[in-house]
């Protein structure tokens, strides 16, 4: 059952995406600001130094989050680790229950 939903949804993915790419092909081209258009049109160094300017902006916000994603995780695994060495564990169904409770009236 779940491989017909997963054939299904591929299926209208596709679909999809041929749908869009045939509206997309009617659309004009959306024409960039003017300096933007004047450095491409040179020949020179221009065009390729923005390109990598804006692909550094880019990357640089989603190096420094996923870094700092990488090593909050790297701890909590360290933590988790070191309370299971020392017998601390978060775990509620390792605390022990008082099965007694109540039964001395």
């Amino acid at each position: 059952m779940k491989l017909n939903n997963r054939l299904a949804r591929w299926l209208l993915i596709v679909a999809i995406a041929f749908c869009a790419n045939l509206i997309s092909g009617s659309v004009q081209q959306a024409l960039a600001c003017p300096m933007c258009k004047a450095a491409t049109e040179e020949d020179d160094a221009k065009p390729r130094a923005y390109m990598y300017s804006i692909l550094f902006m880019l990357a640089v916000p989603g190096t420094m989050v996923g870094g700092i994603a990488a090593r909050l995780i790297t701890l909590s695994r360290r933590e988790s680790a070191s309370l299971a060495k020392h017998g601390l564990t978060d775990d509620v169904s390792s605390i022990p229950v008082d099965d007694d409770f109540g039964s001395e009236i």
